[in-house]
């Protein structure tokens, strides 16, 4: 079944989100619809569905879809105009209010500026709103819509009975402020979301291609094609992703996955779009373009991240989903009361117009979706990518966190710690010897002597022979040498230390020395640890390695249940075992043993490596070390205790004002007109306190 993006036009909100997703999968041949409202976009399963009987099923409900390829999305540019037409219609019509001025205008005028302004720069309400009605649904445009049309209708009538004041300003003022408002909500919508647009920038727009003479000419790099080949000359970026086919040079990817160095490459190396090369020229061949390039990739991450909806978020719709309805029928309760005890429909709408006004939900609809894409913008600069918005809620709750060891905790690859002498030769001599033997092996055991005889002379070795589970032979300086495994050479190898790794070097069936290597800490994992810990986590150490080697990473970290020798199976059982008891648990790990565990895990967060640990966990470590855990766990508290600001604020503003709404105890303040300036700081103040997340 293909899956299909196109971009929806008229979206506000979280419950817009919903009607949006709930039209499309009403479309038959219409399997899965997932709509992100940060990217304006919806992306369906579906095969053989005509694009117009899906533009047909949003504009039923008041949204629309976007057909033409390549069509540019909208900007805040007509979202300000609506800003400046309604306030310029409205100031003349609030002008008449100030005492001594002396301004005045035949109520004709004022209802034409109040009609310009409340139906012309606010018809995206009543569109939205009647459109709605249609299909038995109610929405916060409902309430806008209702409280202009019932405050402008007022107006008219006060006119024709020839008041001097005829209260046109009020619905005029009502949507000026609500749109200033609603310019606001999208405005901090799109700074939350300015991350994707930088990811992508990172990659140049020009490029030089190889001609098939061997010159070179500069095209846009969005013309490029697999099987191109590419020049990235010194201190310019990659294009796209590719092979290096020539040249040598250092590639900054700081910007990319946060390694701080520049990483040596050379022919047969990958590289990433948005690199930077230093120091010498690269010859790339094109590997992936476009959307398919890893830069590309982690933008789509991020703006799915960014789109997908927390529980919280769930709950904040389904209780405005029922609160429109209630305030509805009290707005109506209030007219009836107030018009029974006076007599006077002029007094009775003035309470139940501003119960309107004040009760529109926009600030609980912003609470949770402003709060999580501003977390998310700031997990991904901390270094850690949130695929889902729902596991940042979760990691908010943690109780246990565990760890895989093996490049997790640990480097991921054995250096030496230590060399026996049990002969006449000294520490070098025997480093000398090992590294003549396995110079050229991409063994890890083999790597770990070679990176610690780096500086000494390595004499040539002769007969060289590989055994395959076992070790190596060879002649070197004479003396025929073997080093391997105590199997390998058939003699024991006193003394291993338990959470460590042994080779030996024999000469004939007499050993020389012992080279003891093991796996080691990251130099930051014991702080990050004793950090954690001080933040109440209980910490649990699940690998695959020898039970002993995982005790004593244990008792280096003081971490309370290890257990080593375990399956992926097993990883992914201990996990589920503590959810049982009612712990929330996080799982960090970074190979493919790991993949069942990240998945069950509450917060899978997967280290940089396999793609498919990546694909399993919905949070991804953008670089190595476990700095970025700390910070992003902190930030996930953070993010919780904002969006529950947010929730109390947004039903404390209501709690507080609908009664006093209802009692016309606001009326003495400008009534509707107050209700929706306090709406619209209400929303104001929903949006600032979430982007303090920005800077956490």
């Amino acid at each position: 079944m293909a899956t299909k993006t196109y971009r929806v036009e008229g979206m506000t909100c979280a419950s817009c989100v919903r009607r949006v997703e709930k039209a499309l999968a009403a479309v038959p041949g219409v399997s899965d619809v997932a709509v992100n409202l940060a990217t304006e976009e919806a992306t369906l399963a579906c095969d053989s569905v005509p694009v117009e009987t899906l533009a047909e099923a949003l504009e039923s409900r008041g949204y629309h879809l976007v057909v033409e390829a390549g069509a540019a999305a909208p900007e805040l540019g007509h979202a300000l105009a609506r800003v400046i037409a309604a306030w310029g219609l409205t100031l003349p019509l609030m002008a008449g209010m100030i005492p001594g001025l002396g301004w005045h205008m035949p109520w004709q005028v004022q209802a034409v500026l109040s009609a310009l302004a409340a139906f012309g720069a606010g018809y995206p309400f009543f569109l939205h709103a009647g459109r709605q009605a249609l299909h038995g649904e109610t929405s916060m445009d409902t309430l806008i819509a209702l409280g202009a049309l019932v405050s402008w209708g007022f107006g008219l009538h006060e006119g024709f009975r020839g008041s001097m004041h005829p209260p046109f300003e009020t619905a005029a003022a009502l949507v000026a402020f609500l749109l200033v408002g609603k310019y606001l909500e999208a405005k901090a919508r799109h700074r939350a979301t300015d991350a994707l647009e930088a990811l992508l920038r990172l990659a140049p727009a020009k490029a030089f291609r190889i001609t098939a003479e061997g010159g070179e000419e500069e095209v846009p790099s969005s013309l490029l094609l697999p099987g191109d080949l590419v020049r990235v000359k010194p201190g310019g970026a990659v294009p796209v992703d590719g092979l290096v086919e020539a040249g040598r040079a250092d590639v900054e990817e700081a910007l990319l996955t946060g390694e701080p160095l520049p990483v040596p490459k050379a022919a047969g190396d990958a590289v990433i779009a948005g690199a930077v090369v230093h120091g010498g020229a690269l010859e790339v061949r094109v590997a992936s373009v476009g959307r398919q390039t890893w830069l590309a990739k982690l933008a789509r991450q991020v703006a799915d991240a960014q789109g997908s909806r927390a529980p919280v978020q769930d709950l904040a719709d389904r209780i405005s989903a029922v609160f429109v309805p209630g305030v509805l029928g009290l707005a109506a309760v209030t007219l009836a009361a107030w018009w029974l005890r006076t007599g006077d429909l002029s007094v009775a709408w003035r309470p139940a117009v501003t119960l309107l006004v004040i009760a529109c939900p926009c600030a609980l609809g912003l609470a949770t979706p402003v709060a999580m894409a501003a977390s998310l913008g700031t997990a991904a600069r901390r270094g850690l990518l949130v695929r889902d918005a729902s596991a940042m809620e979760r990691l908010s709750r943690v109780t246990d966190l565990a760890f895989d060891k093996t490049g997790t905790l640990t480097e991921g690859k054995p250096s030496l710690r230590e060399v026996r002498a049990l002969a006449d030769l000294d520490r070098d001599a025997l480093l000398r010897l090992a590294a003549a033997l396995e110079q050229g092996s991409e063994h890890p055991l083999a790597k770990g002597i070679l990176e610690a005889a780096r500086g000494l002379a390595w004499p040539e070795v002769a007969d060289f022979r590989a055994h395959p589970g076992g070790g190596v032979t060879g002649s070197v300086e004479g003396r025929s040498l073997r080093l391997g495994s105590a199997a390998f050479l058939g003699l024991a190898l006193p003394g291993l230390p338990a959470a460590a790794t042994a080779v030996g070097l024999a000469e004939e069936d007499r050993l020389l020395g012992m080279f003891i290597l093991a796996d080691t800490l990251r130099p930051e994992t014991g702080a990050t640890v004793a950090a954690l810990r001080d933040l109440g986590l209980e910490l649990h150490l699940f690998s695959g390695d020898r039970p002993e080697a995982v005790g004593v990473v244990a008792g280096e970290l003081g971490i309370q249940e290890a257990l080593g020798g375990c399956d992926p199976g097993s990883k992914q059982a201990r996990i589920r075992a503590l959810q049982a008891k009612g712990a929330v648990v996080a799982f960090v790990g970074d190979g493919v043993n790991d993949a069942p565990a990240l998945a069950q895990a509450d917060a899978g967060i997967s280290m940089p490596g396999l793609e498919a640990a990546q694909a399993a966990a919905p949070m991804n470590l953008l670089r190595g070390g476990l700095e970025p855990l700390l910070a992003v766990l902190r930030l996930a508290r953070r993010t919780r205790t904002v969006v529950r600001q947010n929730l109390g604020w947004a039903f404390g503003y209501n709690l507080v004002l609908m009664p006093l709404a209802a009692f016309n105890l606001l009326d003495r303040f400008g009534g509707p007109m107050l209700a929706g300036a306090a709406m619209g700081m209400s929303s104001l103040t929903v949006v600032l306190n979430a982007l303090r997340l920005k800077r956490a």
